[in-house]
């Protein structure tokens, strides 16, 4: 038998690892969530030299979209999934096509675009459907535990959806036609033209792919929160932290960046104030634009 003592510190030790395993879990979970909005935005930029400052507002899109079909509708949840990113992404699509598109490359005037859409899309979704927060059915119900360790089904699909997601645009980006189109304007866009590319309606697909993955995050994350036509204002702060972090442009960053967001906020949440934590995030951010603009992988 132990004596006292020793079983003491063999019981904190075991307390210690289980909320470090659990930790873990949320920073991935967390990470996952953060890829799909950040993601989006990280692909416009790559491709049209835009900071859409509107991308919050296609994530609050989403959330809408699963308040009205999933709550409302009962239509099913992940065939909901499948309808915001086509709705969402023809619309971005169509915003591209006929709005960005004689901005593209223009950092001021994209801006001051992204600014008016923002005031569009939230005072519409304010007429629509009202001020209040929306509640959005819980989908998959029950809680996973392995040993000492749990967390919701919910938030499991969130991560299985969200890596499926992922490698499919991977797989879409790197194995297709359209996806060589893209990294080739990216890359130099006269380059791309002189050689056939429709830099139109490829620029127009980028946006709209990025579009309907921010509603893909919206629908995913609308059972955990309340629908509110707030809630993209919120989560653009993360993904320009998220951005600038692992580097403009960079998709690998944009993973990257997520990551490091996830565990920071899992572990700093767990072991320190909230308020101390984003001072701590925020610092950081500022140390690393002083010392490498670029980020950790963008490129000069």
């Amino acid at each position: 038998m132990f004596p006292l003592k020793e079983l003491k510190e063999s019981n904190r030790m075991e307390g210690l690892s289980t909320i470090v395993v659990t930790c873990i879990i949320n920073a991935l979970i967390t990470a996952m969530f953060y890829i799909l909005v950040a993601v989006g935005a990280t692909l416009v930029f790559g491709i049209l030299d835009i900071i859409n400052f509107a991308h919050g507002e296609f994530y609050m899109l989403g959330g809408f979209i699963a308040y009205v079909l999933f709550g409302q509708l009962h239509l099913n949840y992940f065939l909901t999934l499948g309808v915001a990113f086509l709705a969402v992404g023809a619309f971005g699509f169509l915003i591209e096509k006929f709005i960005f598109k004689r901005f593209r490359r223009m950092l001021l005037q994209s801006f001051i675009v992204c600014m008016g859409l923002i005031w569009i899309f939230r005072e519409s979704m304010r007429f629509i459907f009202g001020i209040w927060d929306k509640h959005v059915p819980v989908v998959l119900k029950g809680i996973i535990e392995i040993g000492e360790i749990s967390f919701s089904v919910e938030r499991l699909v969130i991560t299985i959806v969200g890596f499926l997601l992922i490698i499919g645009l991977y797989f879409f980006i790197d194995k297709t036609n359209q996806g060589r189109a893209m990294r080739a304007i990216a890359q130099d866009p006269e380059a791309a033209a002189l050689q056939g590319v429709d830099i139109n309606y490829i620029s127009s697909l980028a946006f709209g792919i990025g579009c309907g993955l921010a509603a893909i995050a919206g629908v995913l994350i609308a059972p955990l929160l309340y629908v509110s036509t707030g809630m993209g204002a919120g989560m653009i702060i993360t993904v320009f932290n998220i951005i600038i972090l692992g580097g403009l442009g960079s998709v690998p960053g944009c993973l990257l960046g997520s990551l490091i967001l996830g565990f920071v906020n899992s572990f700093g949440g767990t072991f320190f104030p909230q308020a101390l934590v984003n001072l701590m995030i925020y610092m950081s951010m500022f140390i690393l634009l002083v010392l490498r603009p670029r980020g950790l992988l963008g490129h000069a």
